[in-house]
């Protein structure tokens, strides 16, 4: 088996939405916080859904590196993977870290040996624990992720969108979140050398800068006009 290699760090995120709220506070008063985060909230939902939209298995753009989804536990309880399929000459293994917990399952799916629809429990989580998906490449000794903070080249190496439930190669596959997962530093970036399905897991879009500005921009827009009214 790989090595395990602790490494955990906080996500990033959630304090734009704290600052705002904050600031929120400052300006109005806690009474009027409830609306404005509301405001917060729906803008950001408009522009990108909680749920990745369901894209093409495998990975269509080859050669692109797939734009960051964040992960997050959707109820109390376990998060189980089911292997999928793979194409590599080097061998990886996959796990999920609860950066919430500071906790890592084992390594499972090896891509050369597991059968397609092998099940593997990823852990214990809790509701809204945030999670991130590695893979081990043991031909190179190299650990890349779905958090571009725990990729040795500080790049996505993961692909998601999300999985009806089928019948594959006559095993009966869940409704989840499907993961195609890239090996190598800057190769092909075809995201398909170690995939798997997850249940209990959540993917929303990571918002670009320029989203995160207009949010900014729009939150404050909102903490204006309710302000005026509250003080005409």
């Amino acid at each position: 088996m790989p090595r395990k290699i602790a490494c955990f760090r906080p996500l990033r995120f959630g304090p734009y939405l704290a600052y705002m709220q904050v600031s929120a506070e400052l300006l109005i008063g806690a009474h009027t916080l409830r609306l404005v985060t509301l405001a917060v909230l729906a803008s950001f939902l408009s522009a990108g859904s909680l749920v990745a939209a369901a894209d093409s298995i495998p990975y269509g753009n080859i050669g692109t590196v797939v734009p960051q989804h964040y992960f997050t536990a959707i109820a109390t309880g376990n998060v189980t993977g089911y292997f999928y399929s793979a194409d590599a000459a080097d061998t990886d293994f996959v796990r999920m870290v609860d950066t919430t917990t500071n906790t890592a399952s084992d390594w499972y799916f090896d891509n050369h040996t597991t059968a397609v629809g092998t099940t593997a429990n990823f852990g214990a989580v809790n509701a809204g624990d945030n999670l991130v998906f590695e893979l081990f490449n043991t031909d190179g000794n190299f650990t890349f992720a779905s958090d571009p903070a725990y990729s040795d080249d500080g790049i996505n190496h993961a692909y998601s969108t999300s999985f009806t439930a089928a019948t594959i190669n006559g095993v009966d596959f869940p409704n989840g979140i499907y993961l195609g997962m890239e090996d190598l530093y800057d190769w092909d970036f075809n995201y398909n050398n170690d995939n798997f399905v997850v249940t209990n897991v959540q993917a929303s879009p990571v918002p670009e800068p320029g989203s995160l500005l207009l949010l900014g921009t729009g939150a404050l827009g909102a903490i204006g006009a309710i302000r005026r009214k509250l003080f005409n």
